[in-house]
């Protein structure tokens, strides 16, 4: 049975393990340091999905003005078993909570597979966009 929790300090190495195995970590906003302070501003702000005592899986939630699930990922041992779609539930769950009317997903736009699942989940493709970034 998967158990859904806030993410603490002490999960930084295993969430990082299961980040990199989806190919999702960037160390420049995933770095333990900003993992800690999303936390501090929000408890709820990242997620892990516990399996017979072991963190198998990972979701962020990030809010502004628009709401994102964002770095959903599960262990590749633990995949196909619900957990991502949990995690997905929990996320969508705190966000309604908030008063949030809907909730946004990043996907990889060569990753086919996943954007039909989040298809079968009830989401709608967006516009594509490129993402940039500016280090300062």
């Amino acid at each position: 049975m998967v158990e859904i929790r806030s993410y603490q300090n002490a999960d930084f190495q295993l969430v990082r393990q299961i980040l990199e195995l989806g190919n999702l970590f960037y160390e420049r906003t995933d770095n333990e340091q900003e993992l800690e302070r999303k936390i501090k501003r929000d408890p709820n702000s990242i997620l892990v999905a516990m399996e017979d005592g072991k963190i198998v899986g990972t979701e962020f939630i990030v809010e502004d003005f628009m709401s994102f699930l964002f770095r959903l990922a599960v262990h590749p041992d633990y995949r196909r078993r619900g957990i991502g779609k949990a995690l997905m539930q929990k996320g969508e769950e705190i966000l309604r909570q908030r008063g949030h009317r809907d909730v946004n997903i990043l996907v990889a736009a060569e990753d086919e597979e996943l954007q039909n699942l989040y298809e079968r989940f009830g989401y709608e493709k967006g516009h594509k966009y490129v993402w940039m970034v500016k280090e300062f």
